[in-house]
């Protein structure tokens, strides 16, 4: 039995799943995600991780990022991301 389910495209290219839906997701707004189909034990293997642990991918830290930002403050990885963080804190007052 194969079973479909929906990733992002990086995901499929490394082989390493960690986010994946049953339908397309609503916010693949530039066809980033693909469908797959997998085995059930390879299903199993995806369901068995531990749901509980609050782990975050850096790309999706990345996304989160830039989620609000205007292009040009946009980064690409998660190294940039501290300097402009501790940038940001320093020039807003609260």
């Amino acid at each position: 039995m194969k079973i479909t389910i929906w990733v992002h495209k990086s995901e499929a290219i490394s082989g390493k799943i960690t986010n994946y839906a049953y339908t397309r997701p609503y916010h693949d707004r530039n066809e980033e995600w693909v469908q797959i189909q997998i085995s059930q034990d390879e299903f199993a293997n995806l369901e068995d991780i531990d749901k509980n642990e609050n782990v975050r991918s850096d790309e999706w830290l990345v996304e989160q990022y830039n989620r609000n930002r205007a292009p040009e403050d946009h980064i690409t990885s998660i190294d940039e991301m501290s300097p402009r963080l501790q940038a940001l804190l320093m020039n807003t007052k609260f």
